[in-house]
């Protein structure tokens, strides 16, 4: 017989049959071992409740990509698409379409636009139908993190429930993946903090999901809708306050639509004021504007609203397109100094066919002075006492724009018969107060697409001096535009110092 033995730590350690014991469990231990018992099994419903929510969080991604696999839905998707000129912001020339990465400015630094393709790694691909409308309405993605409004979800608040399935529809089933990681936002701590995000949606975003006026037609009704929501106009063409908000965001609140600065550019306004804003187009001349990028004799599409034109509203059909012209001319005429005047009933406004006041349309006249001064040589003036009075003060810019413009909008700055390369004067860039949008041209051209055609400026950031380029400006503001005639050109030194203290935000756009 094996002897039994007792051992400190352990119950019968052997047994008469010569098998181990068990341990002995002081309480201590027992405590331990309870409560290590109890933090795995919390563990393990938790990781099955994680599991359990990851699945049906899932399946309902599938479910919603099913329930909207329809192709009469993805085609109603792709227009809201273009209509919301999602690829304008969310695409970049050399890279994949939807897959983010454009640059945006912001007075707290450089924000960059997501990837918005179907990639479940980088994109919005595990985007529940539930979580697209969030994200599109309130800025909040679905991990829970608030968007920069950089991102217009003010004005995407007014998409319908029908309009966000169908681009839910277009996103999930018509939009190549794309594995292309997003780029981290350039914002300094501790403005790069998200939550305080969820703050401003609160206080700034205060828009609903659109609901027609019973007492308003339904091209107006539209046109409000596609404006305010999702074509977003109020986000260039708005001023923006302290907190990077829009001031407005209805014609009911003032100063909706009267201008802005975005990007280096002027989004002009668009408000019926006779001067300062469209007063003086009809509702066809913004229809062809919109459709075309070029409404000749007043105005051509570059920068931002170049690619507007391009990936938006050249796809819009002809009802939509008179839809919005209905409404921005209903809508209170904002003037340049920003003061608003009243509404009024849709289809009562109409422009005049020749405005008595000056309007930024229709400044200048045709220029003979380059004429004097062709086959001149470049560093000599005319021997002409009478010349050398007319031209003293031009000459630089003249020559300037015989050696760089007049090639192709002729020496008197009409431009050509059919506006392919538009007049100088009655233009509505040279016959602004504000300088901006004819630097920009002239420093980065213009290129456009429409209709397979494309129009095409070239840009002589390169082949300027600062000093060229002021002279040349001041010589197509004098001859060909609004001139210091404003109250805000108090004189030509003046207008001169006011370009050169933009020179540099021009130069790094």
């Amino acid at each position: 017989m094996v002897p039994h033995v007792r051992t400190a730590g352990t119950r019968d350690a052997i047994d008469e049959k010569g098998r181990g014991a068990r341990p002995i469990l002081r309480p201590a231990r027992l405590t331990r071992a309870v409560r290590l018992a109890a933090i795995a099994g919390t563990s393990a419903l938790l990781l099955s409740a994680c599991g359990s929510g990851e699945d049906e969080h899932a399946r309902q991604v599938e479910a919603d990509k099913a329930a909207t696999n329809d192709p009469a839905l993805i085609e109603k998707g792709l227009y809201m698409a273009r209509a919301s000129d999602c690829a304008a912001c969310h695409s970049t020339e050399d890279g994949d379409e939807y897959a983010g990465g454009l640059g945006f400015e912001t007075p707290v630094g450089e924000i960059y636009a997501t990837n918005i393709t179907p990639d479940t790694e980088h994109g919005i691909g595990n985007y529940t139908l539930e979580e697209y409308t969030r994200v599109l309405r309130e800025g909040e993605a679905a991990d829970g993190h608030n968007l920069y409004p950089a991102m217009p979800f003010p004005s995407y608040a007014r998409l319908t429930d029908e309009d966000i399935k169908a681009l839910y529809a277009w996103n999930m089933h018509e939009v190549a993946p794309s594995s292309t990681p997003n780029r981290e936002s350039e914002i300094p701590f501790p403005l790069n903090m998200r939550w305080p995000m969820a703050l401003w949606e609160e206080i700034f975003s205060q828009l609903e999901p659109w609901q027609d006026h019973e007492d308003k037609s339904a091209d107006w009704n539209r046109g409000a809708y596609l404006v305010q929501g999702p074509g977003h106009c109020g986000s260039c063409h708005t001023e923006r306050g302290f907190a990077f908000q829009e001031t407005a965001l209805t014609g009911d609140e003032e100063g909706y639509l009267g201008g802005a600065m975005i990007e280096g550019w002027r989004a002009f306004n668009l408000t019926p004021d006779m001067q300062d804003g469209l007063g003086s187009w009809s509702e066809q001349d913004i229809q062809t504007y919109l459709a075309t990028g070029n409404l000749k004799g007043k105005a051509q599409a570059g920068g931002p609203m170049a690619d507007v034109v391009e990936h938006s509203m050249r796809h819009m059909s002809e009802d939509d397109l008179r839809a919005i012209a209905v409404y921005l001319k209903s809508i209170p005429a904002v003037d340049g100094k920003g003061e608003q005047g009243e509404a009024v009933n849709d289809g009562d406004r109409e422009a005049e066919s020749e405005p008595q006041v000056a309007t930024r349309f229709n400044q200048g006249a045709p220029a003979d002075d380059v004429l004097l001064l062709r086959g001149q040589p470049l560093d000599k003036r005319p021997d002409d006492e009478d010349l050398i009075g007319q031209l003293t003060d031009a000459t630089p810019g003249v020559r300037l724009y015989l050696g760089h413009c007049a090639m192709c909008h002729g020496a008197d700055g009409a431009g050509t018969q059919d506006g392919y390369y538009p007049s100088l004067f009655h233009n509505s860039v040279t016959g602004s107060v504000y300088p901006d949008n004819l630097a920009q041209a002239i420093l980065n051209g213009v290129q456009r697409e429409n209709n397979g055609h494309s129009v095409f400026m070239p840009a002589f950031d390169d082949s300027l001096t600062d000093d060229e380029l002021i002279n040349l400006m001041d010589y197509l503001e004098n001859r060909f535009g609004e001139g210091h005639q404003s109250e805000t050109l108090a004189s030509p030194d003046t207008r001169r110092q006011q370009l050169s203290d933009k020179l540099e935000d021009w130069r790094k756009h």
